[in-house]
């Protein structure tokens, strides 16, 4: 299990309105603001509900938001990469300048996002 939040960090997360789940041992579920807060200070694993778009009838994982300096990202490129991606970290001037408008965490959100595009606009 990736992505997991402390129960601070989901109540915190709720304050702010975003969305967070709640893993039940087998299902992911919604929280919401009726939760008392005892269940934030238990052993429960929580995460940020993913974000996702619809390309094409296909849902997958949103592009990323908040890039840190640094941090390694995987982004889109048919040109020079079998993959249909490559990995991406900025540091410095060049973080100032080029940090690519679409890019994502994990190496598995990326794959999602090439498989979709690969099926509505053909490729291997």
């Amino acid at each position: 299990m990736t992505n997991l939040i402390s129960g601070k960090e989901a109540l915190i997360a709720l304050a702010n309105g975003e969305e967070v789940e709640n893993f039940n041992g087998s299902a992911w579920w919604g929280v919401d603001k009726s939760w008392e807060v005892g269940a934030f200070l238990s052993d429960r694993k929580f995460r940020l509900k993913p974000r996702t778009i619809t390309i094409n009838g296909v849902e997958v994982p949103a592009c990323g938001e908040n890039y840190k300096e640094g941090e390694e990202v995987y982004v889109l490129d048919d040109c020079c990469d079998e993959r249909g991606y490559i990995e991406y970290s900025a540091s410095g001037y060049q973080y100032q300048k080029s940090i690519p408008k679409l890019w994502w965490r994990t190496e598995d959100e990326i794959k999602q996002v090439v498989a979709a595009l690969r099926q509505i606009f053909g490729g291997v």
